[in-house]
């Protein structure tokens, strides 16, 4: 069944252009944006925030990756886009921060030590309604609001370039490749905990969209793919949830006169006991990454025997993705 389903999947990646594809992409988190709309500026649950903000992440991804494909209209800006898209993210980092200090935290921390963190929950409700009321803006701005109608209309009258005419099949490598390499970000060698939070929010980042790139494309179904793929997630996912606990941990201690470790011990230590359990999980899949370049170069070696482009061209292409395999 498994099989079947690349096979179909690998067809329709040759019989589909570029540009195409990008369109059917764009469309599909464009449509998203505007049902989701209405249930983030209502505010009644987080979910459709998530969602909003993983689909204009996704979009914002979208455009960078196909756009040397794609002729868009004059005025679209991507960086406009991003703009809204860090409103969203803002918002829900803060529904994420208050739902682990609820769900994870305080059910384990000592009632007089959740009595003492009544100002700290009322900060995190001020400032989650204050995002709100910025990302309200944002959304119904002017500037927004353009984008989205641009793209809308560029969706109706899509118009390609010379590459967005080419097959999909016989560009998927090309379609693959970061702006910066993903294993040579520099957060992979930060070998010492609370150092260098920098470098691996931004390794974070770079796995988001490393993974958005790779789902955009129909690659080879191959086990190996698929390990790296789940592999990347919960790398992101352990980034993620040590960044969430320095920032939780940094707004508690502003807020409490004596600080987090006097005023509440037990919740400092199970949030130290947390932070301690995903950096050494993180250490770990992160060694076991860094270990295993193969995981990378399979899908390049199925992509070589696949090519369909003719001609001596398209020989020495695959040659050269062969020679990539065994050098890389």
């Amino acid at each position: 069944m498994g099989d079947d389903r690349e096979s179909g999947s690998m067809a329709a990646a040759t019989a589909i252009l570029n540009g195409d594809h990008a369109h059917g992409l764009i469309a599909q988190h464009c449509r998203q944006l505007v049902e989701l709309q209405g249930p983030v500026l209502a505010n009644r649950e987080p979910e459709p925030l998530r969602q909003m903000d993983d689909h204009l992440r996704r979009l914002h991804t979208t455009l960078l990756q196909f756009e040397p494909a794609l002729e868009l209209p004059e005025g679209l800006s991507v960086k406009r886009l991003a703009k809204s898209q860090r409103r969203l993210a803002i918002a829900s980092d803060l529904d994420r921060l208050r739902e682990r200090l609820d769900a994870v935290f305080l059910p384990q921390t000592p009632e007089r030590e959740v009595r003492r963190l009544k100002p700290v929950l009322r900060q995190l409700k001020r400032e989650r309604q204050l995002a709100h009321d910025h990302l309200g803006e944002a959304l119904r701005s002017p500037g927004h609001l353009e984008q989205l109608a641009l793209l809308q209309g560029w969706l109706r009258e899509p118009c390609y370039a010379a590459l967005g005419q080419e097959p999909l099949r016989a560009w998927l490598l090309e379609w693959q490749a970061d702006p910066a390499p993903l294993l040579l970000q520099r957060g992979w060698w930060v070998a010492e905990r609370r150092e260098g939070p920098a470098s691996l929010r931004e390794l974070g980042a770079c796995i988001d969209s490393h993974g958005d790139r790779l789902d955009n494309l129909p690659l080879p179904g191959t086990a190996a793919l698929r390990r790296w793929r789940q592999q990347l997630r919960q790398g992101r996912d352990l980034l993620a949830e040590l960044d969430d606990l320095e920032v939780l941990r940094k707004a508690i201690d502003e807020q409490l006169r004596d600080g987090i470790e006097r005023t509440v011990p037990k919740l400092d230590w199970l949030m130290e006991q947390h932070h301690l359990q995903c950096w050494r999980l993180w250490r770990d899949l992160a060694a076991s990454l860094l270990a295993t370049p193969k995981r990378q170069r399979r899908p390049l070696q199925r992509l070589a025997e696949g090519q369909e482009r003719s001609g001596v061209a398209g020989r020495l292409r695959a040659a050269l993705i062969q020679l990539a395999t065994r050098l890389g």
